[in-house]
């Protein structure tokens, strides 16, 4: 955890919910400290960071990338959202060690609420 608080990022190909998100997390107590619109630069922005907020369709499911995200950051809150059906996200996401897995379709102020008590040190946000 940073000095100011802890950190985060937002990785969705989604300009509008991407910006959405960084406020709903900022004023949920996280420092939003980037945004990423590519696993590519997802994986560039993970290290260091607390919380991750990742689409797992981002245009397309990259498991390795996501992976490497987990490694470069593996004591970060990891949490994947997608727009999938849950058991076909739940099969996708297996192979990684995913904090959360959260539906699009959940009110966006939840989501960061969730994210922003596991990243806080509650143990009990789940969806």
């Amino acid at each position: 955890m940073s000095e100011g608080g802890p950190t985060a990022i937002v990785c969705d190909d989604a300009p509008g919910f991407r910006a959405l998100m960084k406020a709903l997390l900022s004023d949920a107590g996280l420092q939003v400290v980037g945004e990423a619109d590519s696993w590519a630069e997802a994986e560039r922005l993970a290290p260091g960071v607390d919380a991750i907020l990742v689409d797992l369709w981002m245009p397309v499911v990259d498991i390795d990338a996501l992976g490497r995200i987990r490694a470069a950051a593996p004591n970060a809150t990891l949490a994947v959202v997608t727009a999938l059906a849950l058991p076909a996200a739940q099969a996708h996401i297996a192979p990684v060690d995913v904090d959360m897995l959260l539906l699009k379709s959940t009110p966006p102020t939840q989501i960061a609420a969730a994210i922003a008590e596991r990243a806080l040190g509650g143990a009990g946000a789940t969806l």
